[in-house]
């Protein structure tokens, strides 16, 4: 299930039906299973910064945060795996740049959370391999356009 919190202000430019398809296709080919759950809180870059700073130290925005919080919900058998967050400002200024779409962006980062919910992550070059190439296959499955979104540094 996705639990999607979405501003109003945002919400004309943010295909919904289309994040509950990029949620299904992310569990589909992570195999989370039909009891998977997250929820997804798309912001700005003053609530994203504040998280940034007490959860990571870093006094900046960044575009996606995900906090892995999973556990077994025993009253509807839901698999909660946690929350994820995307500040709207910083793909916006991120999807200018690269000449794409906002929902392009939106989806490829709300992938990347998902990701790290599924206990990805990209700390060396062997797990950033992984996680390019199932982040690349969701986003192509969905015909998303943003392949290698995952920057590499040593």
């Amino acid at each position: 299930m996705l639990n999607l919190i979405l501003p109003n202000s945002y919400a004309k430019e943010i295909n919904e039906a289309r994040l509950w398809k990029v949620f299904q296709e992310a569990v589909s080919v992570l195999k989370l299973g039909d009891s998977a759950s997250v929820t997804l809180r798309v912001t700005n870059n003053r609530v994203i910064r504040q998280f940034n700073r007490a959860w990571r130290g870093e006094n900046t925005a960044t575009d996606v945060l995900s906090f892995e919080n999973a556990f077994e919900d025993p009253e509807t058998g839901e698999h909660y795996l946690g929350d994820i967050m995307i500040s709207y400002e910083t793909a916006r200024k991120q999807a200018r740049a690269g000449d794409h779409s906002i929902q392009a962006e939106i989806e490829m980062l709300f992938v990347h959370g998902m990701l790290h919910l599924a206990g990805f992550d990209h700390a060396d070059k062997e797990q950033w391999s992984q996680m390019t190439t199932l982040q690349d296959k969701i986003l192509e499955n969905l015909g998303n356009p943003l392949l290698g979104g995952i920057q590499y540094s040593e």
